[in-house]
């Protein structure tokens, strides 16, 4: 259902990522708000702790996608805004502790900020089941 794409006459990725992915014959498409790193009562977890935040993040994201019966190899199309550029790296380490070889396209947008200054990093996606 789902083939990712790295052509050869494109520069290899720079990290977690695949250049397209494509779908075919979806059933359906999950669009997936941006997750922050708050718990279950909202509060805000890891401040200033980019690595436990992101893992958070993502641990919400895939919350999300098995309430609607998915699961994070199901996302085709990953979103990630940071607030700072010092943490590209960490973004590329997340991605392939919870992605592996076959990550979803995806961008990372370093912003001014987020809708709480204590957040370093949301995430939002697509998924295809």
């Amino acid at each position: 259902m789902k083939r990712h794409i790295n052509p050869p006459n494109v520069h290899e990725p720079f990290s977690s990522y695949t250049h397209c992915v494509e779908v075919k014959r979806p059933g359906r498409f999950l669009f997936c708000s941006g997750q922050v790193p708050a718990d279950t009562s909202g509060e805000l977890q890891g401040k200033g702790d980019f690595a436990a935040q992101g893992d958070l993040v993502v641990s919400n994201l895939e919350a999300v996608l098995a309430s609607a019966d998915a699961k994070l190899s199901d996302i085709a199309k990953l979103t990630t805004f940071i607030c700072r550029e010092q943490d590209v790296s960490e973004v590329r380490a997340l991605l392939k502790r919870h992605f592996g070889e076959q990550p979803p396209a995806n961008s990372v947008c370093i912003v001014q900020g987020l809708a709480d200054p204590e957040v370093l990093i949301e995430m939002e996606a697509t998924a295809v089941t």
